[in-house]
């Protein structure tokens, strides 16, 4: 899988004896938040699902502490937030990397799992991440934390939800075992939301994968499988 942060520069420093990520934005970081609010509008409207993007002011609050306070509340877990300014954003170092990489190495399903169940927890509390990559979860232990959450949403939109699902199964497509991972990540949202997956979140998925994969052998081949099993009827 090919990510590339085109909001911002990532980098690992020390501050004050503390090993933390340091996001700093980059001069495009606006033009760039403009294309995906773009893409996201674009295809809602194609399946016929219009949904309003959040807006940039909704981007940067979404990071900060408040955001983060509610989702403890609810059962998502985030990195502490250090510092937050218009210029850059500062959160602690988590040890694992980021749950596509874990997944890659052969970590097991169950992480893939638990990010179901985050996904489901925000879908039952009334709110989608919308960009919901594997790359945004970070590992600790057998623990998955969230990152990036600059286009949460509180919406009762079902595009939304479908946009969750459908972003995160693109992430994985080019893995040689996605039909596990796919089946533990559904397993764990149907546990917190007692729902199968929405026919349109595999439209979702097939529409993005291409742009995330970094392999379109495996890409083409997973996107072929069955996953009736995983859609309501």
């Amino acid at each position: 899988m090919y990510f590339v942060n085109w909001q911002r520069e990532v980098s690992v420093e020390e501050l004050n004896g503390q090993k933390v990520v340091v996001k700093r934005n980059k001069p495009t970081k606006e033009f760039h938040e403009f294309l995906l609010i773009y893409m996201y509008s674009l295809i809602s409207m194609l399946l016929a699902k219009p949904s309003t993007p959040p807006t940039f002011w909704e981007i940067m609050r979404n990071e900060g502490r408040d955001m983060r306070k509610n989702l403890e509340k609810i059962g998502v877990s985030t990195p502490e937030l250090i510092s937050i300014s218009e210029v850059d954003l500062v959160e602690e170092y988590i040890e694992g990397g980021d749950l596509y990489m874990a997944l890659a190495s052969g970590q097991p399903d169950g992480l893939a799992f638990t990010a179901g169940c985050i996904t489901g927890r925000m879908h039952r509390a009334g709110y989608a991440f919308v960009d919901n990559k594997a790359q945004n979860y970070l590992v600790r232990g057998d623990s998955v934390i969230r990152t990036d959450l600059g286009f949460i949403q509180k919406s009762s939109s079902h595009y939304a939800r479908y946009m969750d699902i459908g972003s995160f199964l693109a992430s994985i497509m080019d893995l040689g075992r996605y039909r596990e991972v796919e089946k533990a990540f559904h397993d764990g949202y149907m546990s917190e939301t007692g729902r199968k997956f929405s026919y349109l979140s595999i439209i979702i998925r097939n529409l993005l994968s291409l742009g995330f994969s970094s392999d379109t052998k495996i890409t083409l081949t997973n996107m072929v499988l069955d996953s009736t099993m995983l859609i309501d009827a």
